[in-house]
C-alpha cells in the first residue's frame, strides 16, 4: 500500500498548483485522477479550492527583478549576496528550509538556480544568500551587477520539517559543513525562539570559511569547529551522541556527511528526531520537470522539490560508503 505523501505547499497560497491541472497532485487523491477521497489531509480541501478557482491552478510564483545591495567575496569562488525584496516576501522566507530561484537578468529561464536563504531582515526587506561558483548557472549569476531575477518563495529545503517545527525546550545538535552552513542560520534562530538549547558542530569544508559565524555571533549557542569528515571528529560525534541526551539532530551537508552521522546514530541505537537539508536535484521547483524525482522503497515516485519524505529515504541508494 502506498503511503500518503505530504506536500510542503498544501493548503498554502500557491495550492493548488500546476500538478492539480494534470492529475498529478501530491496530496489530493481526486486530483490524482481517483474517484474517491483518501488524502488524509486535515487542512482546507485542495479539490474544493481547485473548483472554487474555476478548475484551474492558483497564480504561480513569478520571477521578479530585485536589487543587489551588496556582493561580498567570502573566499575563492564563494560569495555572499544581500538582496532587497519586499517585506512580505522577506517574512515568508524566514521559515527554515526556504529557498528561491535566482538568475542573471540577461539569461533565459534555463539558468534559474535554487538558492537557500541564509538570513532575513524582514524589518527592512533584505535577504542574504551564499553561493559557490561551480557550473554554468553560478558562473552566469556571478556576472550580475545591480539587479537579478528572483522567483519564490519555496519551502522544501529541509526534510523532516515537522520534527523541527514541533520542537520546544529540547537539546539539539546541529552538524553543518561547507556551503551547507547557509540553511543552518534560519534553523538556529527558529530553535532559539522555541527555547531550545543548541550545540553547533561547524565544519568550514571546501568553502574554507565559517561564514555563518557573523550571523549567529550574538546568539546563545555552543559552537565547536571541527572537520566532520575526519576520524577524530566522527569519534567526537559518537561520544557526544552517546553521552548527551539530544532530542533533535539537524544535518546540513552532503549525502555522504548525512549518511555517516546516521550510521553513528544507528550504531548507538538511539532515536533522536532528525531533520536534514534536501540534497536532491531541484530544477523547476514546481514538480514538473522531473529532475527531483525519487523512487521510494515502496515504488512510489515522489517529487522532492515539494514532497516531505524521511531523511533516510532521501539519501538511500544515493550513497555508497566503504
Amino acid at each position: 500500500m502506498k503511503k500518503n505523501l505530504e506536500c510542503i505547499d498544501a493548503g498554502g497560497e500557491y495550492c493548488p498548483c500546476y500538478l492539480a491541472e494534470t492529475n498529478n497532485c501530491i496530496t489530493c487523491s481526486i486530483l490524482q485522477g481517483k474517484d474517491f477521497c483518501d488524502c488524509n489531509w486535515r487542512g482546507t480541501c485542495i479539490y474544493q479550492e481547485y473548483v472554487w478557482n474555476g478548475n484551474k491552478k492558483k497564480t504561480p510564483r513569478q520571477s521578479i527583478p530585485v536589487n543587489v545591495v551588496s556582493k561580498t567575496k567570502i573566499n575563492k569562488n564563494c560569495y555572499l549576496l544581500k538582496l532587497e525584496v519586499s517585506k512580505t516576501l522577506a517574512r515568508y522566507l524566514k521559515q527554515p528550509g526556504s529557498y528561491v530561484f535566482l538568475r542573471n537578468i540577461e539569461c533565459l529561464h534555463y539558468f534559474d538556480l535554487p538558492m537557500s536563504i541564509l538570513d532575513v531582515n524582514d524589518v527592512d526587506g533584505y535577504i542574504y544568500i551564499a553561493y559557490q561558483v561551480v557550473g554554468s548557472k553560478t558562473k552566469q549569476l556571478n556576472l550580475l551587477k545591480d539587479k537579478l531575477l528572483l522567483r519564490g518563495p519555496y519551502f522544501n529545503g529541509i526534510l523532516g520539517f515537522k520534527n523541527l517545527k514541533t520542537l520546544k525546550n529540547s537539546e539539539c545538535l546541529l552538524i553543518c559543513r561547507g556551503i551547507a552552513q547557509a540553511p543552518c542560520v534560519p534553523v538556529i534562530k527558529y530553535l532559539i525562539r522555541n527555547n531550545n538549547n543548541i550545540t553547533l558542530l561547524l565544519d568550514k569544508g571546501k568553502v574554507n570559511e565559517p561564514f555563518i559565524k557573523n550571523f549567529i555571533k550574538d546568539l546563545n549557542i555552543n559552537i565547536i569547529e571541527e572537520n566532520v569528515m575526519s576520524t577524530s571528529c566522527q569519534k567526537l560525534i559518537n561520544i557526544m551522541l552517546k553521552n548527551n541526551s539530544y532530542d533533535f539532530l539537524f544535518l546540513a551537508g552532503s549525502d555522504i556527511v548525512q549518511q555517516k552521522i546516521i550510521n553513528i546514530v544507528d550504531e548507538l541505537k538511539i532515536n533522536p528526531l532528525i531533520s536534514a537539508t534536501n540534497n536532491n536535484e531541484i530544477c523547476c521547483g514546481e514538480g514538473i520537470c522531473g529532475a527531483c524525482s525519487k523512487r521510494l522503497e515502496d515504488g512510489t515516485v515522489v517529487k522532492t522539490c515539494k514532497t516531505q519524505i524521511d531523511v533516510r529515504e532521501s539519501i538511500k541508494r544515493r550513497v555508497n560508503l566503504d
